[in-house]
């Protein structure tokens, strides 16, 4: 019987897929009522009429039980319904309060009693915590506990964190914040990536299909919550109607009309005045509080329009925030500035890596206007390797000297504007007993302060942000046992970045001007102006349908989801801005330029086109009443991303099997007018799943499952592999560059900005003639072609990644309210994607910093190579603990424990990182060497929720109107120290180093040594940090102080250190919200709802990582200076302030809300 039903769930399959439609939606936005009717012998009663009423729309359907008693409604709107059964000769059994969750199969028995006379018995007993049919892990959440659960921003995500497994990110997340060091993800699950959350609402998947984030726009808060009527949170989910995002699928439901008025209006308000102040403000004499404000105000109405058959709804919310952003920075004192015009004239020597500079007079002009834009340069004397004179004027000693008249640290506060508004508006339609529609339209604008300079608003960057949503949902009902469900959908958005006036950006300064490594110090000049402008317009078509066909003690699904979507990239205009660094203090004195790299682009933007097809088949088989066995398979086609214009080219394979001819032309290494991304993608990505689910006690149930996720790549990697010659172009002058120049200037002789500019002209050229590298003995000296970037693909078909993972569980229910789980949890993550750097070399001396060879790269011809590549892989452990309580004397709450274990080489999908500072490309060839702990591998992680109605039941009229009505509802979140590395500082004595090559360059660890020391150490801690690190365990492979390698230049000092990949930890993260709510009933249906809502109860400070993690040499406090000390404060990574902005949620803050409801 298994096989003739599996062939048939098979073929029936195939028909589908051969007629379904090439646009589809990703989602569930449908629930399902079962049950089992019998009599009080437990014999089936078959032939019983079920009919099941919507409570708030009045939609009637009705069924005939089967030869055991079953019956089935699936596809249904979520919601109340009321259940009754009538059988002949029994008494009618009527249940008036089955919820049917987003996403749920809820299960309703009824034992029917022999009729003595006619009567109805209604049955009021809450459904049971046990759900015998479903072998999946998920968290379901409905409106009212949306509204009281504490949400900072009232984020869609933030529900996420309340799931089994969840990890809120807390390593710096930023969501959408471009340029910025921060991680990506707001919540992951079961070690696997946090960009693999699929978020879909109404059936709409709502990622951004550049990063495979959560969408947040304007305020990067994914808002709407107030039109959110539940939410489901799939997290281990062997259904195969689930998928493209292999970690876990997300599912929003919106409100709807229903037959009786109903709303609300509400505004919540933070002020600064009700913050606290930040750990590190308070820790430094002279700062203050930031001023700040938050409005986050809406409603919503919804209602019949014609009674039982067609409803509205409509929400409308605004956030307004006055952004507060305190920024430490690092600027040069005015005697600084005036001894820096004094040595350009004149030329001199490097005190810290002893090369000698030439005089350079044409660069003052330049310096004297980069210098008037810095206001206010007071702040605390910084002590900088290479400063010759102290801020009281006396001459520094040491050689080199380390004074502390160059460079003052000053904490800087500015306010910056952000507003975002959305409006939704949704149609439900009761066509008949067998047909209902509705649809929702959505609007989203608003203005974002993408980013606030800290030297000058010149630099400030805005982003306008709009997006429209048009998602639809049609049911058809064919028969009791064959039900339709089509789900189409539409939206648009765009999400560009850059400077409200970008070209008088840059005329006022035209570079942006960074400093590399500890000595040279400066805050960054010209913003992210090398970024800008950059970001993306997208279009996308969803459609999803979804056949459930029940037959006996088989319920058999066949579906299709697909994307198609078209992605307007504008991130090849990053670089078009040169980026000029320089590593020491004296380079900068004398206007050296280190490194100065531009791009040049065919096209500010470049069209993609998208196809993402998913076929699936399944079978839930009732085996027996307690026993459900689910199987069934998917079949993932994601298409070779194309550009239409033709506009790609790649080298003819990966970088390790092309020919390193030197004589061979450029233009034959390179193919050109190429319209696929890779050379070849799979057709298919089969993932088969199987769960089983046993009830093998009255009150407890065995889970287990195990199945196959793809995953897709972000629509980013078009513009990582897509930025390639002839179409986009990167030089890089200055003295680590390929092309020459020297000076930190662009349009003065010997400028190495110009270098790149001249490096272009001569390779655009001569590319398209055949003309040799210059690195060919048969170039021609005024001809040949400079050495250029390029990004390299593995050869032939591209290897998809995709997960593993498995589950064994036990659930056990106490009494009607309560129960407990215990999980296991595997995954394992294969051909994820990594990016390294294969074409480097080093200048120090033969052998020298292993694996890069000396003195020239493996193929001259190119400058940086980076090969992109899917063989990184990880392993995760997890024992997952839940504890819940459901609504009973008034407490209610969830509580979840994980103790787990995660390794890997790369993480989080290995190109966008999870952590600030985390490391994604490994060292030329050696993957495994990356191979540790990942960047989530958090050994205990926590998280609980409440609510808690007050037991206070007055009489008296007056007397209760104060006392009745109380709530508090809070949560909680508790986690281990997120891992960290230590790295050695970059080689850099007479200019030699390692050359267009990348890698983590870890430290090594002194023997016997403690790792961790919190206290404070001399000549390492500054004022206002804390120390978290031993400064003292670690040493750098090179000496800071002279840039040389530490024991003197030879091959076995200049080698990496023996410390690992995330080898350390920081500091655990505690957090508590809490909501203190009182309701005043108005009437018979308006009740008036105040709350005071507390982010950060108690105030606790959770620190960051380090940012501060190159080591110095013990011994020597002047090359270990900040080392390991913890600087800033972290939080949830949604809150009041928005997401990513630069504004601080990290302290307590304190909103009030004034909410009317009817």
């Amino acid at each position: 019987m298994i096989s003739t039903f599996f062939f048939r769930l098979l073929f029936a399959g195939s028909l589908l897929f051969a007629a379904a439609t090439l646009a589809v939606a990703q989602g569930e936005t449908t629930s399902a009522i079962v049950g089992q009717v019998t009599d009080a012998t437990t014999a089936a009663i078959p032939g019983a009429t079920v009919t099941i009423t919507n409570r708030e729309t009045g939609l009637q359907r009705s069924a005939k039980t089967d030869d055991e008693g079953r019956f089935n409604f699936p596809q249904l709107k979520p919601g109340t319904y009321s259940v009754k059964v009538e059988a002949e000769g029994f008494a009618l059994q009527q249940n008036d309060s089955v919820f049917s969750g987003l996403g749920q199969k809820q299960t309703v028995n009824f034992t029917l009693r022999v009729a003595e006379s006619k009567q109805t018995l209604e049955v009021s007993a809450a459904p049971p915590l046990l759900n015998p049919g479903n072998a999946n892990t998920s968290t379901n959440l409905n409106a009212q506990a949306l509204e009281n659960l504490p949400n900072p921003g009232g984020d869609l995500t933030y529900p996420l964190q309340f799931a089994p497994g969840a990890l809120i990110n807390t390593a710096g997340s930023g969501n959408d914040f471009v340029g910025g060091t921060n991680g990506y993800g707001n919540v992951q699950f079961n070690g696997l990536p946090a960009l693999s959350n699929g978020y879909i609402v109404d059936g709409l998947e709502t990622n951004d299909p550049l990063t495979n984030l959560n969408s947040g726009l304007s305020t990067n808060l994914v808002l709407g919550l107030n039109s959110i009527s539940e939410v489901t949170v799939n997290t281990l989910s062997y259904s195969v109607d689930q998928g493209r995002y292999g970690a876990s699928q997300v599912n929003y439901v919106t409100k709807s009309g229903t037959s009786q008025f109903h709303g609300n209006l509400y505004e919540i308000w933070n002020g600064s005045i009700l913050n606290a102040a930040n750990y590190f403000t308070n820790a430094t004499p002279g700062n203050h509080k930031p001023r700040s404000t938050v409005n986050h105000f809406g409603g919503s109405l919804g209602g019949p329009i014609v009674r039982d058959k067609l409803f509205f709804f409509f929400d409308s919310e605004w956030v307004r925030i006055a952004l507060p952003i305190v920024t430490a920075t690092t600027v040069p004192t005015p005697a600084f500035q005036n001894y820096v015009l004094q040595q350009l004239p004149l030329g001199g020597t490097d005190s810290v890596n002893g090369s000698t500079y030439q005089p350079a007079p044409q660069l003052a002009p330049f310096y004297q206007k980069m210098f008037s834009l810095y206001g206010n340069t007071s702040g605390t004397p910084l002590a900088v390797l290479g400063c010759p004179f102290n801020s009281d004027g006396s001459r520094a000693a040491g050689s080199p000297p380390s004074g502390n008249g160059c460079a003052n640290r000053q904490s800087v506060s500015h306010s910056s504007a952000d507003h975002e508004q959305v409006q939704t508006v949704r149609i439900d339609y009761n066509i008949d007993v067998k047909n209902t529609a509705w649809f929702r339209f959505q609007t989203d604008n608003g203005l974002q302060a993408a980013y606030t300079d800290p030297i000058n608003p010149l630099f400030n960057a805005i982003s306008s942000q709009p997006l429209y949503s048009f998602p639809a949902g049609y049911t058809h009902v064919f028969s009791q046992n064959l039900v339709n469900y089509f789900n189409p959908g539409f939206s648009w958005y765009e999400s560009l970045f850059g400077p409200a006036d970008f070209q008088k950006t840059l005329a006022a300064f035209p570079i942006v001007l960074q400093g590399s490594g500890a000595n040279a110090p400066f805050t960054t000049l010209g913003g992210l102006d090398d970024t800008w402008v950059q970001g993306r317009r997208a279009s996308r078509f969803f459609i999803n349908d979804n056949l459930a066909w029940s037959r006996g003690a088989h319920e058999l699904r066949f579906g299709t989801n697909t994307r198609i979507f078209r992605l307007n990239d504008y991130n090849f205009s990053e670089g078009a801005v040169p980026t000029v660094t320089y590593n020491t203090l004296p380079q900068f004195i004398h206007g050296v330029a280190t490194t100065a790299t531009k791009t040049f682009a065919l096209a500010a933007n470049e069209p993609f086109n998208f196809l993402n097809l998913d076929l699936y088949a399944q079978d839930t088989w009732k085996v027996t009443p307690k026993l459900t066995w689910t199987f069934g398979i998917r079949h993932t086609l994601n298409s070779n991303p194309l550009n239409p214009h033709e506009h790609i080219a790649r080298l003819r394979g990966s970088f390790d099997s092309i020919s390193h001819d030197v004589n061979q032309p450029l233009n034959a290494a390179i193919q050109t007018h190429l319209g696929k991304l890779f050379a070849s993608t799979p057709l298919a990505i089969l993932q088969p799943r199987t769960a089983i689910a046993w009830q093998f006690a009255p009150n407890s149930i065995l889970r287990t499952g195990f199945g196959l996720f793809s995953d897709i790549l972000p629509g980013s990697v078009a513009d990582i592999i897509d930025a390639n010659p002839p179409y986009v172009r990167t030089f890089q002058g200055g003295l680590r560059g390929t092309v020459g120049g020297t000076a930190i200037a662009p349009g003065v002789p010997n400028s190495a900005v110009d270098a790149t500019v001249a490096a272009d002209q001569t390779f655009s050229a001569g590319f398209p003639q055949g003309e040799l590298s210059c690195a060919s003995p048969q170039a021609s000296s005024t001809a040949c072609l400079p050495p250029v970037a390029i990004t390299a693909v593995p050869d032939g078909k591209l290897h998809a990644p995709y997960f593993m993972q498995w589950s064994l569980g036990i659930e056990h229910q106490f009494g009607s309210t309560a129960s407990v789980q215990a999980q296991y949890v595997g995954t394992r993550a294969v051909n994820q994607p990594y990016l390294m750097q294969v074409n480097g070399y080093q200048t120090v001396c033969q052998g020298c910093f292993a694996p890069f060879p000396y003195l020239r790269p493996k193929d001259p011809r190119f400058g940086a190579v980076t090969q992109f590549s899917t063989g990184a892989s990880s392993h995760y452990n997890g024992l997952q603990l839940t504890a819940m309580k459901r609504l009973g004397h008034g407490l209610q709450g969830q509580l979840n424990y994980t103790f787990s274990r995660c390794k890997d080489e790369v993480s989080n999908g290995g190109l966008l990182q999870f952590s600030a500072g985390a490391i994604l490309s490994p060292l030329p060839g050696e993957l495994a060497r990356n191979y540790g702990p990942c960047d989530y591998d958090i050994r205990h992680n926590l998280n609980a929720q409440y609510v808690y109605q007050l037991p206070i039941r007055v009489r008296n009229h007056r007397l209760g109107y104060a006392l009745n009505g109380w709530q508090v509802s809070g949560s909680v979140f508790w986690h281990s120290g997120i891992p960290f590395s230590v790295l050695s500082t970059p080689y850099s004595a007479e200019e030699s180093g390692i050359v267009q090559g990348g890698g983590p360059q870890f430290a090594g660890i002194v023997a016997g040594v403690p790792l961790y020391d919190h206290h404070a150490i001399p000549g390492v801690t500054q004022p206002g940090t804390i120390q978290w690190l031993n400064a003292h365990a670690f040493v750098s492979s090179v000496d800071p102080g002279t840039g040389d390698c530490n024991g003197g230049e030879s091959l076995k000092s200049c080698q990496f250190g023996n410390l690992g990949r995330n080898a350390l930890r920081g500091p655990n993260f505690f957090w508590s919200d809490f909501y203190l709510t009182k309701r005043f009933p108005l009437g018979e249906r308006l009740k008036l709802r105040l709350e005071g809502q507390f982010f950060n109860l108690f105030n606790h400070p959770n620190f960051g990582l380090p940012n501060m993690v190159l080591a110095g040499i013990p011994g020597k406090p002047s090359t270990q200076t900040g080392f390991g000390a913890l600087t800033y404060t972290v939080s949830p990574p949604t809150g009041l302030l928005g997401v990513g902005l630069g504004g601080d949620s990290s302290p307590r803050m304190i909103a009030f809300q004034a909410r009317l409801e009817f």
